[in-house]
C-alpha cells in the first residue's frame, strides 16, 4: 500500500518508468516470474506415480530460474542452457543445473523388470522431454507426431523421432554439481581414505 501511495503521489513524468525499474530490480521479481516458467516446464519436487519419491535437489533448478530472471539473462542463452547446460557449461554448476529441465517432469522409477514395460516407461520419459521442449520453447505440440504426421502443424512423424534421438542419451538421476577446482580439492582430500579403503578391501 505504501508503494502504491508513493506512486500515485509522484507527479513527475518519469514516475511510471521509475516504479517499473524498481519492481524489475527487486529480487521478488524473479521469484514471481519464475512461478509461471516453472509451471510451464512441469517443475515438481516429487516424481509422481504410485511411489511419488521426492527429488531432493531439484530446488537448485528453481533457484537457477529465479537467478536467470533477476539477472536478465538473454532468452537464447537460457534456452541453450536448458537443453545443453552440462555440455556448454561443464564445470560451472550454475549453468549445468539448467538441464534439470529435461527430467523435471513425472518419472516412473518403479524399476519394472518386464522388458516390454521397461521400454514403455523409457518411451514415456522421452516423450515427456519432447513434449516439454516443444511446448516451452516452440509453443507447439510436437508429441502429436509420435503416432502420425501432425494434423495441424508441419511436423512429420520422422521429426518426432529425430527429436527423440537427440534426447536418447538423457537419463534420470542425481549428480554432484561442483566446479573443477572443488572437484580437485575433494579428490585430493579423499585420496588417502580411498587408498586405505582399497587396502582394507584386499584383506
Amino acid at each position: 500500500p505504501d508503494a502504491v501511495q508513493a506512486f500515485l503521489a509522484d507527479k513527475s513524468p518519469q514516475a511510471l518508468e521509475k516504479v517499473v525499474d524498481e519492481l524489475l530490480d527487486s529480487p521478488q521479481y524473479g521469484e514471481r516470474a519464475a512461478r509461471h516458467w516453472l509451471d510451464l516446464v512441469r517443475y515438481a519436487e516429487s516424481n509422481s506415480y504410485e511411489r511419488d519419491g521426492t527429488k531432493p535437489f531439484v530446488w537448485r533448478y528453481r533457484d537457477y530460474v529465479i537467478r536467470s530472471l533477476n539477472n536478465d539473462k538473454p532468452f537464447d542463452v537460457f534456452i541453450r542452457e536448458h537443453l545443453a547446460g552440462d555440455v556448454i557449461g561443464r564445470g560451472d554448476p550454475d549453468v549445468e543445473v539448467a538441464v534439470t529441465f529435461l527430467v523435471a517432469g513425472p518419472f516412473d522409477d518403479v524399476g519394472n523388470q518386464d522388458a516390454a514395460q521397461a521400454a514403455l516407461i523409457r518411451a514415456n520419459a522421452l516423450d515427456d522431454m519432447i513434449t516439454a521442449t516443444g511446448s516451452a520453447f516452440l509453443g507447439m505440440t510436437i508429441n502429436c507426431a509420435k503416432c502420425h504426421d501432425h494434423k495441424f502443424d508441419p511436423i512429420e512423424q520422422k521429426d518426432y523421432y529425430r527429436m527423440r534421438a537427440a534426447f536418447e542419451g538423457v537419463s534420470h538421476g542425481d549428480r554432484v554439481l561442483v566446479t573443477d577446482t572443488e572437484r580437485r580439492v575433494f579428490e585430493e582430500a579423499t585420496r588417502p581414505l580411498n587408498k586405505r579403503k582399497e587396502r582394507l578391501g584386499k584383506r
